[in-house]
């Protein structure tokens, strides 16, 4: 196993992925988004390395960047995106950066399914545990994390 990459390491390794499908680059977040940034939590995907070392992922973005984000993987303008696209989106780019981790970091375990949350709260919660936003979108409103260990929040009963 190798330690959790730096922040311009992630970037690099994202990017090449993203700049070539989407025309979204990442780079790592300024000082002043060094703490989560509530513009960008209007939908999050998580999801988790599980194993003995287990690695959170998470992506965050505000309403425009989830239909910019949709629409540059279905194909379509933003505003021909549903929330279903929305997910879909958020869950494989945050599926594609858990799998490019569990690469770089060697580590031989399982990817969980991405859970998308949209509650204010739980993202609040969600954000007190999480060191930093690792990366930000250039393009577009969107931040990417990661951080070693489980992220607990509480879901909100219907």
């Amino acid at each position: 196993m190798k330690p959790m990459p730096k922040a311009e390491r992630l970037a690099a390794l994202v990017s090449n992925v993203t700049e070539t499908m989407l025309g979204i680059s990442f780079a790592p977040a300024p000082a002043a988004l060094a703490c989560a940034h509530p513009a960008l939590t209007w939908r999050t995907a998580i999801m988790l390395v599980d194993g003995p070392r287990p690695v959170s992922v998470g992506l965050s973005s505000d309403e425009g960047g989830c239909a910019t984000l949709a629409a540059a993987m279905f194909g379509c303008k933003p505003d021909g995106v549903d929330v279903g696209m929305v997910n879909d989106a958020l869950r494989e780019l945050v599926n594609m950066t858990a799998g490019l981790l569990k690469r770089e970091m060697a580590l031989d375990q399982a990817l969980t399914v991405p859970v998308i949350v949209d509650d204010t709260e739980a993202l609040t919660e969600i954000s007190r545990q999480h060191p930093a936003l690792v990366l930000v979108a250039r393009e577009v409103g969107i931040a990417l994390w990661a951080c070693d260990g489980h992220l607990k929040w509480t879901v909100k009963a219907a």
